[in-house]
């Protein structure tokens, strides 16, 4: 009997986090305006759902997150993919591989990350902290990196920006994902630690977790 209290308690807590972040992209909560771009804080509930129900949470709200953005891709038509000269059947194909897939592992990894740290951390709050910063930081490496190889790859994107610059960012992909990404991803790490980490250690006091 207490073993499916424990098991109902599970899936209520993961639809309410699944919940939350449907709310967020309906209302535009999950995205804070910046000059020229947006910064996303739907890896929030995620860490949250990773740290307080463990990796497979993680996971799965991390597909809720990949899912999200890859139905914002089939509304923009997937427009940057065949801007970048891609067509046909492997376009909604690379387009789930850079939207899903990383943010996939994304959540399990801050689940185990947080595990870890948690072993070690007498304080029982700095390891909040951290698993809400890697969120945003490993959301951004993760998708970056698949990014990076789809698109110096494109067919036709040496063709739009030039094949100097496109020199350039071959031979340095950090200065790519820096031009790509800027100062949105700091301003998302930056956020993700307060919130997600606050938010954890409360619900741990709360909870006695």
């Amino acid at each position: 009997m207490q073993q499916t209290k424990t098991k109902l308690t599970y899936l209520i807590e993961l639809a309410m986090l699944v919940g939350i972040m449907l709310v967020m992209n309906l209302t535009g909560l999950a995205m804070i305006p910046l000059p020229g771009q947006y910064a996303s804080i739907m890896t929030v509930p995620v860490s949250v759902g990773a740290m307080m129900l463990g990796p497979m949470a993680g996971g799965i709200l991390g597909g809720v997150m990949g899912c999200i953005s890859f139905y914002t891709a089939i509304k923009n038509g997937f427009s940057t993919l065949f801007l970048a000269g891609y067509t046909g059947g492997i376009v909604p194909l690379l387009s789930f591989v850079n939207t899903i897939i990383p943010r996939i592992l994304m959540g399990v990894c801050v689940g185990w990350l947080f595990r870890a740290v948690r072993k070690v951390d007498r304080s029982k709050t700095v390891s909040y902290y951290i698993g809400g910063i890697s969120a945003a930081l490993l959301n951004t490496l993760l998708y970056m990196t698949v990014l990076i190889l789809i698109f110096l790859n494109a067919p036709t994107l040496e063709l739009l920006l030039g094949e100097e610059l496109m020199a350039t960012f071959r031979e340095n992909v950090l200065l790519f994902a820096a031009a790509y990404v800027g100062v949105q991803a700091l301003i998302e790490a930056a956020v993700s630690c307060i919130i997600s980490g606050s938010v954890c250690k409360a619900l741990g006091v709360i909870l006695k977790r």
